[in-house]
């Protein structure tokens, strides 16, 4: 495990970065279109050599406009999985700020946007990134260069010592559900509307426990999968070619294993906050699997 149970992982924040890993987060930001640097790739430059040679390989995929689109289906994907299987009650109605502030709801939706773009390109990143490490992905394809847009600043992130004492309580709750040693950014930017945070989880909780969620994160995750196939560049990063460049059996391990984790998690974010768009929208009804407890067919092998 690169971290063991209820421990922080070790990252690089973007303010302390350096050198070659300072202007590797810069081009992270600039060609995927964010305003901050991902929480995985602050945890790979932990081993800035991983970081350096797995920028390399996605790099000439990341200029495509191709790779913009795929992460687009993987978006429509999650939402559409949301939509149709979670039961996702109207948010708003349920936080008075929200009904009554339009300024509130506005910052809360632009966050919640920035989010759902920003998950989708991390999961397609990184499902391609964990097949290269046993064999090439991709294909070799004439395309266009994307137009990356600008998507305005940063979201706050709530500081989890810091944080007051309800949203602390869902914090803590979020770890033990979820079962992973720390908040995922995610969250915290969610953290700065406590109660929207608190509506949110009491709705999502239940939910992520289902087997009918673990259902629609999997066939998320085969529809990732698939879709890396189709990629406009060949994607090769094994962990032969890692050993060769300098980097120990055991720190390559780590990276494998920090990659599945965040495939893993990815995949549940991308559903999660399509849910809180959803629910920002003024909700969906229940599904009739839903509320009988039914699950969905079985995923694809």
């Amino acid at each position: 495990m690169p971290w063991k149970k209820g421990q922080r992982p070790k990252f690089v924040r973007e303010q302390d970065a350096t050198g070659q890993v300072a202007d590797t987060y810069s081009e992270i930001r600039r060609q995927l279109g964010l305003p901050f640097v991902p929480l995985a790739y602050q945890i790979y430059a932990t081993y800035p050599r991983f970081l350096e040679l797995h920028w390399q390989a996605m790099r000439p995929v990341v200029e495509t406009e191709a790779f913009f689109r795929l992460a687009e289906r993987v978006r429509a994907d999650g939402y559409t999985r949301a939509h149709s299987y979670l039961r996702v009650p109207d948010l708003c109605e349920r936080v008075e700020d929200l009904r009554f502030s339009t300024g509130a709801r506005h910052e809360l939706t632009a966050t919640v946007e920035l989010l759902h773009y920003k998950d989708a390109l991390l999961l397609l990143l990184l499902a391609a990134q964990l097949q290269a490490f046993d064999h090439p992905v991709g294909t070799e394809a004439p395309a266009t260069p994307a137009g990356v847009p600008e998507l305005g600043e940063a979201p706050v992130l709530v500081d989890e010592e810091r944080a007051a004492g309800p949203v602390r309580r869902v914090f803590d709750d979020l770890k033990r559900t979820l079962d992973v040693p720390f908040v995922l950014p995610d969250y915290r930017a969610l953290a700065r509307w406590p109660d929207f945070l608190t509506a949110y989880w009491q709705v999502m909780k239940p939910v992520v426990q289902s087997p009918l969620y673990s259902e629609c994160q999997w066939a998320l995750r085969d529809t990732t999968w698939e879709m890396t196939r189709e990629l406009p560049a060949r994607i090769e990063l094994s962990c032969e070619q890692l050993t060769d460049a300098g980097m120990s059996d055991d720190d390559v391990a780590t990276c494998v294993k920090i990659t599945e984790l965040f495939v893993k998690h990815l995949s549940g974010m991308v559903l999660n906050i399509a849910a809180a768009k959803i629910g920002l929208e003024g909700g969906t009804v229940a599904a009739p699997a839903l509320v009988r407890g039914e699950e969905m067919p079985s995923r694809a092998a």
